[in-house]
């Protein structure tokens, strides 16, 4: 515990009353507390978190609001049960404080997040896109309200004479009929 003590001394940068520990010696302990739930081994968990630390100070000494925000995640992370990859990479050795310390939130997360997300943004672009082959005859002689392009297809609704005329812009995916161009 004294180990743990002179190491939390020796990051701070202010002298701060014992009973009022100083944000970077706070984060350490958090990062401590969370990357050793049992205690296997404390001097070398000290050290990482104290490494840990100095490279994010590092990243963001500019800035205490986003060096903040940098520890929340980071401390969240290693907590995480989910990413007990992150944790086992560092005690062994795998994963260096620095590369930890600069690691982004996508980078951080699991092999299921990472699945989810990525589940999640294909769906999003699938729903978005255009559809590729517009059925109907393409023309450049009527221009779209909405972009301004020329390249539309027109299309007869049915076989008989009172069908309305379907406009479709390949470039934006407005729709208009001919009962007074009226936009859909």
């Amino acid at each position: 515990m004294n180990y743990q003590r002179s190491l939390l001394s020796a990051f701070t940068t202010c002298p701060a009353p014992p009973s009022e520990p100083t944000v970077r010696s706070k984060c350490v302990q958090l990062l401590l507390a969370a990357l050793q739930p049992e205690p296997p081994d404390g001097a070398g968990a000290a050290e990482l978190a104290g490494a840990i630390e100095q490279h994010v100070h590092q990243l963001h000494a500019h800035s205490q609001a986003k060096y903040k925000a940098c520890m929340r995640s980071k401390v969240a992370n290693l907590r995480n049960p989910k990413s007990a990859h992150l944790r086992r990479g560092l005690l062994a050795g795998t994963l260096s404080a620095d590369a930890f310390a600069r690691m982004s939130a996508e980078e951080m997360a699991g092999a299921e997040l990472r699945r989810l997300r990525e589940e999640y943004s294909s769906r999003g672009v699938s729903e978005r896109q255009l559809p590729r082959g517009v059925e109907g005859t393409p023309t450049e002689k009527i221009r779209c309200k909405r972009c301004g392009g020329s390249q539309c297809t027109v299309t007869r609704g049915g076989p008989d004479e009172d069908a309305m005329t379907f406009v479709t812009c390949s470039g934006c995916g407005q729709q208009w009929y001919h009962s007074g161009w009226i936009c859909l």
